[in-house]
């Protein structure tokens, strides 16, 4: 009799629900991981096209999209040998068990791969990032076909259904086609009631999911569609081995770099390099694990300590792809989540020594590259031979001075240091005012040993120090003028928005301390915030923004600033604002967080012994008392309003700006009358 007649449920689930909760939810609460397992599913089920639809870009949550428009759901269909209905409660609904001790086999049914499932936890990993998978399958074999096809398997599950009951087993509700039947075979599930999960946009998506998965197989293909792409917006793309520029005379094959084990040695395959940029997200950082194709562990170091050769820049430049089988054979030494491995194993101990030992060969391997791409950008951004040329043509000495100058400042620089310009404008001028130093030393050395004492020698060398001392000066005065032109126009026009305050005290962090120095802050400062960022992200779960510069989609949370020995939190809100208490109650606690992630990472917190918050605010008169107590007594927090910022901004720079002056009269009256300077 058709068990959909019956009062006993045809699905059953046998699983604790705090099981469900430990497995799916903590787990998996990223899209491309959640992707990553049901595509690793569909492969493992011999599956030679995989078809996946989902919003790019987006925020899902089931409040935002009603669950039933399609664009708004997650769709991952493939043409595997699919499931019968005794097939789904005998594999599919048991959960945590070994499928390869199960099956007698690590080999798929049909095209004998290697299977990457293991554990039968991946199912649950949607549970992540929605509380609703419906899962359609059409399976069978030859001999079940019927005219219609092969029989269709139909189950909805729901999360808060699952939670509700600690103790029974679960039944999932029969879907609208179990039952009937499909001429094609295959799986399709699909995912909606989406909790609060961000999707990538088109290109960090592909990169996110390329990272997953480290196979190409001429009968495989994976495809990932935009179901909300408009006319002239990226529609699809196919599932690639990421891509990533290396400098191809840093790059190491490991393929004949065996992982000594007591008396035996464990192949690998794969290879480590330098990239040419810094990493543009945290799927291409590092070096990548692979396990039968498929992301086991990433690492950026291997564990090793500091101090090798060409730490920094490998930090900012390792990249690698790394395939390791026997952690997925016989000895399963990969974690629950597939996010890392047991490094405290035997093997996974020879293996983290077998890397450290591969980081130092790269990192002596790659230090010189990085100097030189890094030097020659370096003089292709910051145009220091034409300005040379134009301040100095006469002078050789000048010039090679500078430039010798130049390249110290710059030897322990990355390229992410060079994307910002103001950073390389400051390397200019201090190259500028440093190198006619080194030039001065190196000439009375001349004229000391020079029993001629020519004085005309030194004279000369002086006006050039000048000359640049006065170049770099009015570059920093003509700066510093502009800027506190645009605060003071921003102030005056009261309809001003936070976004343009933000972004010229982000630009210009002077104007909250006339004394700070721009050589090197963006350079750390850029790496503090990614890491306080991803941080606060994995306590929290909640995305965080520290710039207002380059994240033009989103408005930043606060901004975070540094000087030497001091990390700063700065909130800014518009002209005439008036500060909740919630908001500064929220700002304090960012302050919390930020000490927190420093006190947990001391080698970064001992850069910074000094914390900081600081409010420019016009109004605080809805702060209810235990907050302005606080803002009043705690040191590390204090409140301006944005006419005291101005005012001492120009008081701070008037002695500055008239000392420019005054240089500036003196070229126009010395400089340029080299006779009356020697008279």
């Amino acid at each position: 009799m058709d068990d959909r007649y019956t009062d006993r449920p045809k699905y059953t689930m046998r699983i604790s629900r705090l099981t469900i909760d430990k497995l799916g939810i903590r787990l998996y609460d990223r899209v491309s991981a959640v992707l990553a397992e049901l595509i690793a599913n569909s492969y493992d089920a011999d599956a030679t096209r995989v078809e996946v639809s989902l919003p790019w870009g987006v925020t899902l949550a089931g409040t935002v999209r009603a669950a039933e428009h399609d664009p708004y759901r997650i769709i991952v269909r493939d043409n595997g040998h699919g499931m019968t209905a005794d097939e789904m409660n005998d594999h599919y609904l048991r959960v945590g068990s070994d499928r390869r001790h199960r099956n007698g086999s690590d080999l798929s049914r049909g095209l004998e791969r290697p299977v990457m499932g293991r554990k039968g936890i991946g199912k649950l990993a949607a549970f992540g990032i929605c509380r609703t998978i419906e899962v359609i399958s059409v399976g069978g074999t030859e001999s079940e076909q019927g005219p219609g096809g092969w029989p269709v398997a139909n189950i909805v599950m729901n999360l808060d259904e699952m939670l509700s009951d600690t103790e029974r087993d679960y039944h999932p509700r029969p879907g609208p086609l179990d039952g009937t039947f499909d001429t094609r075979r295959g799986t399709t599930v699909v995912l909606s009631d989406f909790l609060r999960k961000r999707v990538a946009s088109g290109g960090e998506l592909s990169r996110q999911m390329a990272a997953r998965f480290g196979l190409e197989r001429s009968d495989w293909q994976v495809e990932v569609h935009n179901s909300i792409a408009a006319a002239d917006q990226p529609r699809n793309f196919l599932l690639r081995d990421l891509a990533i520029d290396v400098m191809e005379e840093t790059r190491i094959d490991v393929a004949d770099r065996p992982v000594e084990v007591g008396e035996r040695f464990l192949p690998v395959a794969g290879w480590v390099a330098y990239a040419k940029h810094p990493y543009r997200d945290d799927a291409m950082a590092g070096v990548r694990i692979y396990a039968r194709g498929k992301l086991v562990a990433q690492t950026r170091d291997f564990g090793i300590v500091a101090g090798f050769t060409g730490e920094f820049k490998l930090r900012s430049y390792l990249v690698g792809a790394v395939h390791v089988e026997w952690l997925d054979e016989e000895e399963d030494l990969v974690r629950s989540d597939r996010q890392d491995i047991i490094w405290n194993s035997e093997r996974g101990e020879a293996f983290s020594v077998w890397g450290r030992n591969l980081i130092r060969e790269l990192g002596r391997l790659g230090e010189n590259s990085v100097k030189r791409r890094v030097w020659e950008e370096f003089v292709a951004r910051s145009g220091i031979h034409s300005t040379l040329q134009t301040i100095a043509p006469q002078d050789r000495v000048f010039r090679k001075s500078v430039i010798d100058a130049a390249r110290i400042l710059v030897d322990n620089k990355d390229r992410a240091a060079l994307e910002d310009q103001n950073h390389i404008d400051s390397l200019v001028r201090l190259a500028l005012s440093l190198g006619p130093q080194r030039s001065l030393l190196e000439t009375l050395k001349e004229v000391a040993e020079d029993t001629g004492n020519r004085l005309d020698i030194v004279v000369a060398l002086f006006e050039t120090a000048r000359v640049a001392e006065v170049y770099s000066l009015g570059q920093i005065a003509s700066e510093r003028v502009a800027v506190v032109n645009r605060l003071q126009n921003l102030i005056d026009d009261r309809r001003s928005l936070e976004r343009p305050f933000q972004e010229l005290i982000e630009r210009a962090p002077w104007l909250l301390a006339p004394e700070w120095t721009p050589l090197g802050m963006n350079e750390s400062l850029k790496r503090v915030r990614a890491a306080f960022e991803r941080w606060y992200l994995q306590q929290t779960g909640a995305s965080l923004v520290t710039t207002a510069i380059g994240s033009e989609k989103r408005e930043p949370d606060f901004v975070l600033l540094h000087d030497s020995g001091e990390l700063w939190i700065v909130e800014i809100k518009r002209m005439d604002y008036r500060l909740t208490d919630e908001e500064y109650s929220r700002a304090v606690n960012y302050l919390y967080m930020l000490e927190t992630f420093l006190d947990e990472n001391p080698r970064i917190g001992e850069q910074f012994p000094r914390r900081r918050l600081t409010f420019i605010v016009d109004h605080i008169d809805r702060l209810r008392p235990a907050s302005l107590s606080s803002l009043r007594n705690d040191i590390r927090i204090d409140r301006r309003t944005w006419r005291e910022l101005l005012d001492s901004t120009l008081r701070a720079h008037r002695d500055f700006l008239d000392r420019v002056d005054a240089m500036r009269l003196g070229e126009a009256g010395d400089i340029s009358a080299p006779g009356a300077t020697a008279g």
